[in-house]
C-alpha cells in the first residue's frame, strides 16, 4: 500500500510538473526536450513520458516526428481558474502536504463551481514572461502563492483583475492577502508556559528574514516575550535551523553542553527529522530528555508524534476561497491564517523543582 501511494505521488507530481510546462508554452510552439524535463525537474524520463503521452491523448499536445512535443492550436476555452506559485518544486496535491493540500482544496473547490484551475509554475519565469502566460490564458482570477515581491503582484494584477496572494513574503499591501498569521510565536510560548517551562530555546528560520519577513518577526516576539518574563536568554539557546546537518550538529552539541541548559525547545518543522536523527545519534529522547514543540506539519513518521502549531491545508484552501469571492464583489480583503495546537508526545507537563529550604 505504502508503494502503491508513493508511485501515485510520483505519477501526479510528473502530471503536474508538465502541466505546468504546457501553461507556459503558447499554443503551437514547441515544449523543452525530454532531457531538459528531466534536468529542470529531477523526475524520471519513463514517468515524464507517461505524463506526456497523457496530454497527447488529451489533445492539449501534439507530436510531430523529427521536430518535438508541441502544444496544440485549439478553440479557445473558457477562461480557468489559476494558481501561480514561486516554489522551486513542482507542487505535489496531497492532503496533507502544506502546498499541495491548499492546492487541492482550491482545485476542489472549483471543480464544484463548474471552474477549473491550471498551475503556472513561475519560479524562473521573469514578471513579462508570466504576465505574458496570463495574457494567453485570459483569466481573470488568480491566486498567487508566496510571491516574493509587492511590484511583481501590483504587475499581475494589470492583467488580472481579481487576485490573492496566499503567504506573500514581502512586507507591503498588494490586493487581497492571506498571510501567515503573527501570532505562532506567542501560542507556542503561551502553551509552554503553561506547562511549567521557562528555560525555552528557540531554533529558528529568522535569517530568512528577507524572502520572509514574518520569521524574523517571530524571533523578535521569542526575545520579547522572554524579557517580559524576565527570563535570560543564554547564547546557546538560539541558532538557525536551515543549515546543513554537519552544522545544524555541532550547534546542537554546543546546546546540550550549555552550562545552564534549557528546558524545552521551539523549532520548525523543516529541522525536526535532523533533531530527532542527533536526539537518536546521541541517546537523548525527544519528550523525556528534550521536550520540543514545533510549528508546521510535520513528517507522519516521526515518533514520538511532535506537538505543533499550525494551519491546516484544507483550512487555509477553504479561506483563500472565501477572500477570493469577496473580492469578486470588488472588496479588498487583507486577513490572516487561523493557527490551531496539536497535542503530540514531545511535551509533557514540567513537575516545578520546589526551593530547597533554608
Amino acid at each position: 500500500m505504502h508503494n502503491e501511494n508513493k508511485n501515485q505521488q510520483l505519477k501526479a507530481q510528473a502530471v503536474n510538473y508538465v502541466r505546468e510546462i504546457i501553461n507556459i508554452t503558447a499554443p503551437g510552439h514547441r515544449i523543452p526536450g525530454i532531457r531538459q524535463l528531466m534536468s529542470n525537474s529531477r523526475i524520471g524520463r519513463i514517468r515524464l513520458e507517461k505524463a506526456l503521452q497523457e496530454f497527447v491523448r488529451s489533445g492539449t499536445l501534439e507530436i510531430r516526428p523529427q521536430s518535438g512535443c508541441y502544444r496544440s492550436i485549439k478553440t479557445p476555452a473558457p477562461a480557468p481558474l489559476v494558481f501561480i506559485h514561486f516554489s522551486h518544486r513542482p507542487i505535489v496535491e496531497k492532503a496533507n502536504i502544506f502546498n499541495g493540500g491548499v492546492l487541492k482544496h482550491l482545485r476542489e473547490k472549483a471543480a464544484a463551481a463548474g471552474q477549473t484551475l491550471e498551475v503556472i509554475h513561475a519560479a524562473g519565469l521573469s514578471t513579462e514572461e508570466l504576465c505574458s502566460v496570463l495574457k494567453n490564458l485570459r483569466t481573470s482570477q488568480a491566486f498567487i502563492l508566496s510571491a516574493y515581491s509587492a511590484d511583481t503582484v501590483n504587475h499581475l494584477r494589470e492583467y488580472v483583475p481579481y487576485t490573492v496572494s496566499i503567504n506573500p513574503r514581502y512586507q507591503e499591501t498588494a490586493g487581497s492577502e492571506l498571510r501567515d498569521s503573527p501570532d505562532m510565536t506567542a501560542m507556542q510560548m503561551e502553551y509552554l508556559f503553561n506547562r511549567n517551562y521557562r528555560n525555552i530555546a528557540y531554533i529558528h528560520n529568522a535569517e530568512e528574514h528577507l524572502n520572509a519577513p514574518v520569521q524574523f518577526m517571530r524571533l523578535f516576539d521569542y526575545y520579547r516575550i522572554m524579557a517580559e518574563h524576565g527570563i535570560k536568554v543564554e547564547p546557546e539557546w538560539v541558532f538557525s535551523g536551515t543549515c546543513k546537518r554537519e552544522e545544524f550538529f555541532r550547534l546542537m552539541h554546543r546546546f546540550i553542553c550549555c552550562k545552564r541548559p534549557a528546558d524545552s525547545v521551539i523549532i520548525p518543522g523543516s529541522s525536526l527529522k535532523m533533531l530527532y536523527d542527533f536526539c537518536a545519534l546521541n541517546g537523548l529522547q525527544i519528550g523525556r530528555d528534550l521536550p520540543v514543540i514545533c510549528c508546521d506539519n510535520v513528517e507522519p513518521d516521526l515518533v514520538p508524534h511532535a506537538t505543533t502549531v499550525t494551519n491546516s491545508p484544507q483550512e487555509i484552501g477553504k479561506l483563500a476561497w472565501q477572500v477570493m469571492q469577496e473580492t469578486l464583489q470588488g472588496r479588498i480583503v487583507c486577513t490572516t491564517t487561523k493557527l490551531k495546537i496539536i497535542t503530540g508526545e514531545t511535551l509533557p507537563y514540567l513537575t516545578p523543582q520546589k526551593k530547597p529550604r533554608n
